[in-house]
């Protein structure tokens, strides 16, 4: 059974979202709007696209355009760390500030989370090797793009929503390889038979 499809795993998953977050941001008291941020980006996305796959809205021809997107990782990358990163301190020297970075960061969670959680049953899985070194570099770029931000600007408005993401991203690496695993216990008994006896042509 695939991580994704089972309901328990998924559900203690999101509990620690839920207790992680919240410890995170009791102990650094960030403003509300980060508040929003994280429940956003590592809430809300994730659960919209779990709610899809179970709904196969997949299929629509409107939502085409995001499972071809979804299997470019490199360029779902750079989408993410320009509308969910750059965007926080770009969107600053523009009206409503707040609600622009809000849409440009839930679209960016969208495209973050398409390559690693997208199940749909007209296209296959992408292989676990590459979802891992995507998982890794979107990780890797989140983390040193908020220390080249707080570097810079000397702000550290957003550490809770750093934070919660780091948590969020080691909880679904953690997810990764369990699934991953779970995969490679799983023998082909017709191919396993191949390596010690000869299979019958008949």
């Amino acid at each position: 059974m695939k991580v994704y499809k089972n309901s328990v795993l998924t559900f203690l998953l999101y509990s620690l979202f839920i207790l992680a977050a919240l410890a995170i941001h009791h102990l650094l008291s960030p403003t509300p709007f980060q508040y929003v941020r994280s429940f956003i980006c590592f809430g809300l996305t994730p659960a919209f696209i779990l709610y899809a796959n179970h709904k196969q809205l997949w299929f629509r021809s409107s939502l085409r355009w995001v499972i071809k997107l979804s299997r470019r990782p490199v360029l779902s990358s750079i989408l993410f760390v320009m509308s969910a990163l750059a965007s926080f301190d770009l969107a600053l020297h523009l009206p409503l500030s707040e609600f622009v970075h809000l849409f440009l960061l839930g679209f960016g969670a969208f495209i973050y989370w398409t390559p690693l959680l997208l199940q749909c049953s007209f296209i296959q899985l992408q292989n676990y090797m590459r979802r891992f070194l995507y998982l890794m570099l979107t990780s890797l770029s989140f983390v040193l793009y908020h220390e080249a931000s707080f570097f810079f600007s000397e702000g550290t408005d957003a550490e809770a929503f750093l934070y919660t993401g780091v948590m969020i991203m080691i909880i679904q690496l953690f997810s990764l390889i369990l699934e991953w695993a779970e995969d490679e216990k799983e023998n082909d008994p017709v191919n396993v038979k191949g390596y010690f006896k000869s299979i019958s042509k008949n």
